[in-house]
């Protein structure tokens, strides 16, 4: 019995022991559970925190794209030129409400290469600009898009531009009519008078051979200032000028030089082309060939009767145009003077209408070019410089048809 009641005593001790231990470990995991638990509790709510941050910035940024789409959405509809967007494929795949007005529809789903088949007939005076089909003028830039994934294309509306163009350029040469018609009156009648005194001595039955061909030469060179003269002044008047002409650099230089040789220059002439002498221009022969023989005898008679008196004329092809110089080693002229030598009839020549460079100015701008001249001072030559875009044909409608030159 004795023993009975020890073995339950140490059963009773070792099983109370066991107890605190198990309750001492649940407690030490009930704190780490409640530890893991905070710990998760505080990540949730940084991450909540943050969750929200970037919700909020998302939100925002997708608030301004919503706002820049529709500040978008109405500069496209509210903008006077035509925007056509091009897919990959050559598809129309947006166009603005100006596009609609301009060239009709259907246009978005449409292939723009059957757009251009109906809408556009290019002419063959059409220069740098595109005639549509109703007779409308426009100007055409294409660009790529950023992705790399179609094209961007901008149709500009000229045909009222070019209008108030030319009534403005009518305007300004009637003003110009009555200076003019003086300046005419009185430079036709010196050079009248005096072939008039020599055909009166051509007349004459008892005039020496050498004396007649003498008054002949000189009566023709009278007639031919004459000429040119009235050429002049009627390229000034009539204003507009047809350029329908596609001709090579080559070409052009040959020419120039071929009338340069038939007059009666001083000075010595040097002819060179730089570049592609085959790259082409859409010109008016006829008047642009007068304009730089213009600049030619100008040149000339900057030089006078001086000794080693010389004019470079240089054609230099580079960039997209062609850049015809024009430099002497003559008189030249102070900027005082050149703000005033593009002013018809404003002449430094104690003969001359003053006409020269303003109609030489008229027939670049026709061309869509560049006119300039300048000098570094008295005495110390000047060149004359008329640029003008290239032309390339072969390319004209592949451009306008989206694909990639």
């Amino acid at each position: 019995m004795a023993n009975a009641a020890v073995e339950t005593a140490q059963f009773q001790v070792r099983a109370g022991g066991d107890v605190a231990r198990t309750l001492r470990m649940f407690d030490a995991l009930s704190q780490h559970i409640r530890e893991a638990y905070q710990d998760l509790e505080g990540q949730v709510t940084r991450l909540t925190g943050e969750l929200s941050v970037i919700s909020e910035r998302r939100q925002r940024e997708l608030e301004e794209k919503e706002k820049l789409a529709n500040q978008l959405s109405t500069l496209l509809r509210v903008l006077p030129a035509a925007v056509v967007v091009l897919d990959s494929r050559g598809n129309v795949q947006l166009a603005n409400p100006a596009a609609v007005d301009l060239l009709g529809e259907p246009l978005e789903g449409e292939r723009w290469i059957h757009v251009i088949d109906r809408c556009f007939a290019p002419q063959d005076d059409d220069g740098h600009e595109v005639s549509l089909k109703d007779g409308r003028k426009v100007g055409i830039r294409i660009s790529p898009l950023e992705s790399g994934q179609g094209q961007l294309i901008l149709i500009n509306d000229l045909t009222e531009t070019r209008r108030l163009q030319a009534e403005l350029a009518r305007h300004e040469r009637l003003k110009a009519m009555g200076r003019m018609v003086a300046s005419l009156a009185h430079q036709v009648r010196t050079p009248l008078s005096a072939a008039m005194l020599y055909a009166g001595h051509l007349e004459k039955p008892d005039l020496d051979p050498d004396k007649r061909l003498q008054m002949a030469g000189k009566l023709k060179r009278r007639l031919r200032h004459l000429e040119e003269q009235v050429r002049d002044m009627l390229v000034f008047a009539r204003g507009e000028t047809r350029v329908a002409e596609f001709v090579a650099v080559a070409e052009l230089m040959s020419g120039l030089r071929q009338l340069a040789e038939g007059l009666d220059l001083r000075a010595t002439v040097h002819w060179q082309i730089r570049g592609d002498d085959q790259a082409t221009v859409t010109c008016n022969r006829e008047t642009l060939l007068g304009a730089l023989l213009n600049l030619i005898k100008n040149a000339d008679d900057a030089c006078g009767k001086r000794p080693g008196a010389r004019i470079d004329v240089n054609a230099r092809v580079q960039d997209g145009s062609v850049q015809f110089l024009v430099e002497d080693n003559g008189t030249g002229f102070s900027e005082a003077e050149r703000a005033r030598l593009l002013e018809a009839f404003y002449t430094t020549k104690p003969q001359g209408t003053g006409l020269g460079l303003a109609v030489v100015l008229s027939v670049v701008q026709a061309h869509r070019g560049v006119f300039d001249i300048w000098s570094e001072g008295k005495g110390k030559g000047a060149v004359a410089a008329v640029t003008l875009p290239l032309c390339r044909p072969a390319e004209s409608h592949r451009n306008m048809t989206g694909d990639e030159a």
